[in-house]
């Protein structure tokens, strides 16, 4: 065998260890790269927050949350459970959240079933104008017309500031039909997006959302806000809890 065919026997060699080994070592890789790009490595712990769409969230979830908790040895995690109260709170008795928003009326609704798992340790911020009842005007075109709800639909989220919202619409304009737990006006579903969608198909004649979702529907031609947050006070407010379970474990966290 002449020198030149041992030189290409030879590369073919070394060409098929760096390929068969570099995939070998590729999650190895992939997981060190991982870790060294989100600064896992050195810090005190991870910080998951439960959340929702809520526009007024965002400031906890945003880039420069997480960068401030970095500089205190936390990485933060916000998780989306679009808006499953009873979840949420399960998570934190559980212990698979440290942190979470909620609204005082959720947190006394959905903490009650979870024997309250949590501590509220700030008020976020009072919805004014941020919930609000959207409807198509040709079916619902008035609180008032509410009191007739035969054969009409409203979509909401269930045991959340939608429902809240509708509870209260019902005690101060003496619609007592909104309080039924099985009438058939009801369309319950996950989270202000889905609401939305179902308003945007016409598949329901109003529904009961948060921003960023008010404005969106209020965009497409032929809706009406019937009654919005900016109309009561103390209504809607929003806090943020920390799991007594972590506090215990870690109350310098």
């Amino acid at each position: 065998m002449n020198t030149h065919a041992k030189i290409v026997i030879a590369l073919i060699i070394l060409a098929a260890v760096v390929i068969f080994g570099g995939k070998a070592l590729q999650p190895y890789y992939d997981d060190w790269r991982q870790q060294d790009t989100s600064d896992a490595r050195g810090t005190r712990g991870t910080l998951r927050i439960g959340m929702d769409s809520w526009v007024g969230y965002y400031p906890l979830c945003s880039k420069e949350m997480r960068v401030r908790m970095r500089r205190q040895g936390y990485l933060l995690q916000c998780e989306d459970d679009g808006a499953d109260y009873d979840a949420r709170m399960g998570s934190l008795r559980s212990g698979d959240l440290e942190l979470a928003v909620a609204t005082v009326d959720s947190y006394l609704i959905a903490g009650a079933n979870h024997q309250f798992p949590a501590t509220i340790i700030a008020v976020l911020d009072e919805s004014k104008g941020g919930d609000a009842v959207v409807s198509w005007a040709e079916s619902i075109d008035s609180i008032d017309a509410l009191k007739n709800s035969a054969g009409r639909t409203i979509a909401f989220t269930p045991a959340s500031p939608s429902e809240h919202l509708l509870k209260s619409i019902a005690v101060h304009f003496d619609i007592p039909d909104l309080m039924q737990q099985q009438a058939t006006w009801r369309v319950e579903t996950d989270g202000s997006g889905d609401a939305l969608e179902l308003l945007r198909q016409h598949k329901v004649d109003a529904a009961v959302l948060w921003e960023p979702d008010v404005s969106r529907a209020l965009a497409m031609e032929g809706t009406k806000k019937l009654l919005g947050t900016e109309d009561t006070e103390g209504l809607i407010v929003d806090i943020l809890l920390v799991s007594r379970r972590f506090q215990e474990s870690d109350p310098e966290a």
